[in-house]
């Protein structure tokens, strides 16, 4: 039995993955206040109390805004504490699982002309990414064995109390108020159903140390506009509440062959949303 340490058990996934991985492990996922993971104090307490075999760390400052506006702030908690739990993790024999983020990859400007892969080159164009990307570094330099999953924009079916909203929550919104919503015509990326993202947590955990794209493919070419007009048609809405919004190009696509060769296979970003919303009406 695996003894599995989750930062920011009261978030979005964390708190999904405690559920999904509490069956057949004994799972700690303490809140930011049980557990500041940039504290070296808080985190050797955790260690020498918990004893974990994987450390699952999920927590963040994932606002991409508060991370341009505050980026020495954001980069304590997006850096140094990854960096912090890195190192006890290899101190301590622990796996680590680092929760990373697609806006690793794109500039704005350099792209391959397809979704990315694990092996492109890195040039994140946002805080949020750089800092992404520097702690996936530093966690695989202190612990060489992490294993660091670059997630996609999650969702789920049913809000929680005091988490975030997100596409499904804001399409079910503009349903019943009637009201429109700009939408990027050229912002190409994958969207993931969290439900789908807990649910292969486990096979995850025993993953090679490395990176892998780790959600749902958009190999549709499905703009942002085209996903939110699709979720309207599901919910039997007018799909023109979704208007668009002529934004610069963004291409943050990824290809996740080499985890689906794995044995970890995500659905289309387009055909999940539709089941989420469907389930849910």
């Amino acid at each position: 039995m695996k003894r599995i340490l989750i930062t920011g058990g009261s978030g979005f996934l964390g708190s999904r993955l405690a559920e999904a991985l509490a069956g057949e492990n004994t799972v700690w996922a303490p809140s930011r206040r049980e557990l500041d993971f940039t504290s070296a104090a808080s985190v050797a307490a955790a260690f020498a109390s918990f004893h974990p075999t994987h450390l699952v760390h999920c927590g963040a400052v994932s606002d991409v805004g508060m991370c341009e506006k505050q980026p020495q702030q954001s980069r304590i908690v997006n850096v140094d504490g990854p960096a912090l739990l890195a190192r006890a993790s290899a101190e301590n024999g622990a796996r680590m699982i680092f929760c990373s983020s697609d806006q690793v990859y794109w500039d704005g400007h350099t792209c391959p002309g397809r979704p990315w892969r694990e092996d492109d080159g890195c040039c994140p164009g946002t805080q949020y990414g750089r800092q992404k990307l520097e702690a996936e570094r530093l966690c695989a330099q202190l612990c060489p064995d992490t294993v660091s999953l670059r997630l996609s924009w999650m969702y789920d079916a049913m809000a929680r109390p005091g988490q975030h909203g997100d596409l499904v929550q804001t399409l079910h919104q503009m349903a019943m108020s009637g009201e429109s919503r700009g939408f990027a015509c050229r912002d190409l990326r994958g969207v993931t159903w969290a439900e789908d993202v807990a649910a292969h947590f486990a096979a995850a955990l025993e993953l090679p140390a490395g990176v892998w794209n780790f959600g749902s493919p958009n190999t549709g070419e499905i703009s942002a506009l085209e996903l939110a007009r699709t979720g309207l048609a599901a919910l039997g809405a007018d799909v023109n509440l979704a208007v668009p919004l002529d934004l610069p190009p963004r291409e943050l696509r990824m290809d996740p062959s080499r985890t689906a060769a794995a044995g970890i296979c995500f659905g289309e970003t387009a055909l999940r949303l539709e089941e989420c919303l469907r389930r849910g009406r």
